[in-house]
């Protein structure tokens, strides 16, 4: 979905299969007004969308766990293509995470599911407004191990 009313030049992709989530996150992240946001259930569809004009898209924003391609393969995907993008995992499950799995797929920050609005938006503004894609945010990276 798109924020039809708005003309700005930042793209900012949506993935969760989970389709409530996905459509309430979307809303969201587009009534602040700082991004077109694309909205989708299917992480192929999303990618087709990205492929588009991967350098049209700044922030992917992305569940973990989803059917066919799980959130860190389509980051390490897109990310191939652009690798300016930003991006942010969404998981219920982080702890076999490791930081040396994050950086590898381009993950800037890890938002543990339930969630709030709230937090999301903290989270989402300050990845995007960050100047540094593989800066990550440690107030939104779970305590991490690192790979031996």
């Amino acid at each position: 979905m798109n924020s039809p009313l708005f003309a700005c030049s930042r793209r900012w992709i949506v993935v969760d299969d989970a389709a409530a989530l996905s459509e309430i996150v979307g809303l969201h992240l587009a009534d602040l007004g700082l991004a077109r946001v694309e909205s989708f259930t299917s992480p192929l569809d999303a990618q087709t969308s990205f492929v588009a004009d991967p350098n049209d898209c700044d922030l992917l924003i992305t569940d973990r766990d989803m059917p066919h391609l799980n959130g860190l393969e389509l980051a390490r995907t897109l990310r191939a293509q652009n690798p300016k993008l930003k991006v942010v995992l969404i998981t219920a499950r982080h702890d076999d995470l490791t930081a040396d799995s994050l950086a590898a797929a381009g993950v800037c920050a890890v938002l543990p599911k339930p969630f709030t609005l709230d937090r999301l938006e903290r989270l989402v503004r300050s990845t995007a407004l960050s100047s540094d894609a593989s800066e990550q945010s440690e107030d939104f990276l779970p305590a991490l191990s690192h790979a031996a």
